[in-house]
């Protein structure tokens, strides 16, 4: 008889507000796995994996020496090995946590169950984990029989919370390695408000064909706003050290603008800082003379300002 799993118990990811670490070679923005310490192309599902990762060992306290990748696993009629994302060991190194890593526009559903199910036939965890970086699926395994985890089991439990501290989002990209001295607090705060909540919609995007200088490809803080249009606002750090602050609009669901802004340029009040991008070509212009933005107010503040200067040339 085939056995069933059931998804049922959905939760919000534990990789909601955590984000991989970055590092720049050759001017090419790679992922950074701070315990094999290696680089990785940016892949979605690889940047599940350490997002989750950082959750275990930032909050639940998992010790990054009982956290092993890719470990190879042989299942009856399979031609060659398969690997498993993560696997998290207890005390006595015995396999305590497996987990299965998607991309966010994956769904994860039954098949998703059975291949983790066929995993720890050969691996032997107590408990499961599904997770796509926006939905987490959580199973307990034991006498043979796979059964979903109404919550987070106690062992992952959050015993600690980031400190969200400078040197968090500069590993992450967000700020770079160069920031202008007195605008170091304020990107750290910016970046603790738009991207250091778990209920905020954050999304990656990938912009392809420009310069690495305005590090357009990472996570947008996403703004619903009128006429179905949304503005997506990031805060990332380009391979020569400096901070960006990039913004794009999106109207219909069809990207039709967006700037992008030096921000140290902007602190060192050097014109022009921004350009804007869009089917009429290129802008430079000023972005404090053409927002309400200051270092002074939130960057949630100034998206009305932001859309409409972003519509004037779309």
């Amino acid at each position: 008889m085939r056995r069933t799993y059931k998804i049922g118990s959905i939760l919000l990811s534990n990789a909601l507000a955590h984000y991989p670490q970055f590092r720049f070679r050759d001017g090419q923005k790679l992922l950074w796995n701070p315990i094999l310490k290696k680089t990785f192309v940016i892949r979605p599902e690889e940047r599940v994996r350490l997002a989750l990762v950082d959750y275990l060992t930032m909050e639940a306290n998992v010790s990054t020496s009982r956290i092993s990748f890719e470990s190879p696993v042989k299942l009856a009629g399979d031609k060659s090995s398969s690997r498993t994302d993560i696997i998290c060991y207890d005390q006595d190194f015995k396999p305590l946590l497996l987990v299965e890593c998607k991309a966010p526009d994956i769904k994860l559903d039954e098949k998703a169950a059975i291949q983790i199910a066929r995993y720890n036939q050969k691996v032997g965890a107590p408990f499961l984990l599904i997770s796509n970086g926006m939905l987490d699926f959580w199973f307990k395994s034991e006498d043979d029989k796979v059964h979903a985890c109404p919550e987070i089991p106690e062992q992952f439990q959050p015993n600690g919370s980031p400190e969200y501290a400078s040197l968090y989002w500069e590993e992450r990209a967000f700020i770079g390695s160069k920031p202008a001295p007195k605008i170091r607090s304020y990107l750290t705060e910016q970046c603790r408000l738009l991207f250091g909540e778990a209920h905020q919609p954050v999304k990656f995007l990938n912009f392809d064909g420009f310069s690495p200088e305005f590090a357009l490809s990472h996570y947008y803080r996403i703004f619903g706003q009128p006429e179905n249009s949304k503005i997506g606002l990031s805060i990332s750090a380009n391979p020569y050290g400096g901070s960006q602050l990039n913004g794009v609009l999106n109207q219909n669901g069809a990207n039709t603008a967006f700037f992008t802004t030096s921000l140290n340029l902007l602190a060192e009040d050097v014109h022009p800082n921004t350009e804007i991008h869009s089917a009429q070509g290129v802008k430079k212009l000023d972005l404090s003379k053409r927002t309400d933005f200051n270092f002074e107010i939130d960057l949630a503040e100034i998206i009305p300002s932001i859309r409409q200067l972003l519509l004037t040339f779309s």
